[in-house]
């Protein structure tokens, strides 16, 4: 017997709500086929009880209470996330933002999302967002919801019945179900209105079903809208707006019985379809690399050749993947990077249509990425032979650390051989001589060789790709840090860093930059705030 384990915060005996009823259905429909199934809410989720279920598929419903570590985790087992909201945004609300398509700053569990075998969402409209802000090919659209026959009879029953000239409105404490703006537009309107409430979800359902209309004007999108879905197969009128997913679907504009009859039949094609995703049981068990080194570029043919290699002579690259964002360049880069992907397997090369700007191209890499950690290796500085495997050894001892990094040393020369350089304190690159605090990120203290979490992103989002051409590290590792994580220097050199990259440009552009994100992030900065908000605001004025 296939063992299922069901991840949600919460279940049908926990409380009422669309989510929880769709997911009691499909843990007795597959109980039904024979399969034995194991609900446990996502807060006690923990590394030692996923190991016990290693040989397990794993269905994972809302997950916004389970641990960050046991997310990580998961990623490495079989499972598929059937998507009840919009958990790929700190927001969880796609509606603030045009086209409903969030700033790469606000996706988070993006690699959740990634590895999941497939991601069921519930509606085209639904289907259609995530993948707007995901980007992925494992997203599929099941088209519906699911009901219990006893439910079904229920609705079928009022269906039949003669209803009341009374518009009904569901009495919600979510804010984003907007019960008290539909009063308000009711009132306005001079509606006659009735509010449905009920703790027993029957007596809910009679209760909506004995008006003649449903009225729901919701602010986030619906990912399907059972509610609307119910009414709409009692035989009900639906005032609502551009919000319901529900109202995507071909089969929306049924109604009454005949809307019931197809629910029937779209419920054995739902579970049908998760039954053949547990049953293809497609886990790529291909080891993951340890640490993923990301770089990008356009037009780099005069460093590619020394950067290749000293990234292949890494004491610990067998261990690493050389993930490669090439934003269109116009040289032989394809055929000097073409040499190293016949000789070595551990290197991704993705070569852009465009010449973006370096902030998407650094979002592009992560995303590819696949390893545990994450370190950036930009194509005109020179790591030390061992310094991925110095950062990676220092954050591997404390899993409190979210991020490592070490002194670099600023050189003139271009393609200069670490071992050749003659080591100056006069020479060590200006945010290394800095211990690090929230108070000293008034300097963004990684400089450009930090190791990271990938989990950084899972929490926090990617770069601001939106508001950020020049300080993108620094707003980033800022907002981690307003989160919670916590940094680590590691005092040993670990490269060289050629003088003239963007952080040492006189731009006037730039340093406007910089000053919204001291502002942004002045809380951080203690008693440097007051030190250093002379220097910004002489660079806001002159923007003003």
């Amino acid at each position: 017997m296939k063992k299922i384990v069901f991840i949600a915060d919460y279940f049908l005996k926990h409380i009422v709500g669309g989510g929880e009823l769709n997911n009691n259905e499909l843990s007795e429909s597959l109980e039904k086929r024979d399969y034995d199934v194991t609900e446990i809410q996502s807060r006690f989720i923990t590394l030692n009880f996923l190991k016990s279920c290693k040989d397990c598929f794993i269905i994972l419903s809302n997950f916004v209470e389970m641990p960050l570590d046991a997310r990580a985790a998961l990623m490495d087992m079989n499972y598929i996330i059937y998507e009840h909201d919009h958990k790929y945004l700190k927001s969880r609300n796609p509606a603030p933002y045009d086209d409903f398509k969030a700033p790469s700053s606000e996706l988070i569990n993006y690699n959740l999302y990634k590895n999941a075998i497939a991601v069921l969402c519930q509606s085209q409209f639904h289907k259609d967002i995530v993948q707007k802000n995901l980007g992925l090919d494992n997203i599929i659209n099941v088209g519906g919801n699911l009901w219990s026959e006893e439910s079904l009879n229920i609705i079928e029953k009022m269906s039949q019945l003669e209803k009341k000239d009374c518009c009904s409105i569901m009495q919600s404490n979510i804010s984003h179900k907007n019960t008290a703006g539909t009063i308000k537009y009711c009132n306005y309107k001079d509606i006659n209105y009735e509010l449905v409430a009920d703790s027993s979800y029957p007596n809910f359902l009679r209760k909506l079903g004995s008006n003649a209309k449903f009225i729901f004007l919701p602010q986030t999108p619906e990912t399907l809208s059972r509610v609307v879905v119910e009414a709409r197969m009692m035989g009900c009128s639906i005032m609502t707006n551009n919000l319901v997913g529900a109202a995507s679907e071909e089969w929306f504009k049924l109604k009454g019985s005949d809307l019931i009859d197809f629910m029937r039949k779209k419920k054995e094609e739902i579970i049908s379809t998760i039954e053949a995703l547990i049953t293809q049981n497609n886990r790529n068990t291909t080891e993951k690399p340890l640490v993923s080194i990301i770089t990008t570029f356009c037009d780099g043919k005069t460093y590619l050749p020394y950067f290749l290699a000293n990234m292949a002579n890494q004491t610990i690259f067998d261990k690493c993947e050389l993930i490669i964002v090439d934003a269109n360049s116009s040289g032989n880069e394809q055929r000097l990077i073409g040499e190293y992907l016949d000789k070595y397997n551990n290197i991704v090369y993705h070569r852009l249509d465009e010449k973006l700007k370096p902030t998407p191209c650094l979002n592009k890499a992560i995303q590819i990425a696949n390893g545990k950690y994450l370190t950036l290796a930009l194509i005109d500085d020179v790591k030390k032979e061992d310094a991925i495997e110095i950062l990676y050894n220092e954050i591997e001892k404390d899993d409190t650390i979210d991020l490592v990094y070490g002194d670099v040393i600023v050189t003139d020369t271009p393609n200069q051989s670490f071992e050749s350089f003659e080591t100056k304190e006069a020479n060590l690159f200006e945010h290394s001589q800095y211990a690090f605090s929230k108070e000293n990120m008034i300097k963004c203290l990684p400089g450009p060789m930090p190791l990271w979490r990938q989990t950084m992103h899972e929490k926090n989002g990617f770069f601001d790709m939106e508001n950020c051409n020049y300080a993108d590290d620094w707003e980033m590792w800022l907002r981690a840090i307003e989160s919670g994580s916590k940094f680590k220097k590691v005092n040993q050199i670990v490269g060289l860093y050629l003088a003239g990259g963007r952080s040492q440009q006189e731009d006037s552009n730039q340093r406007q930059e910089e000053a919204k994100i001291f502002y942004k992030y002045s809380h951080l900065f203690g008693s440097n705030f007051y030190k250093f908000k002379p220097y910004f605001d002489q660079f806001l004025e002159s923007y003003s």
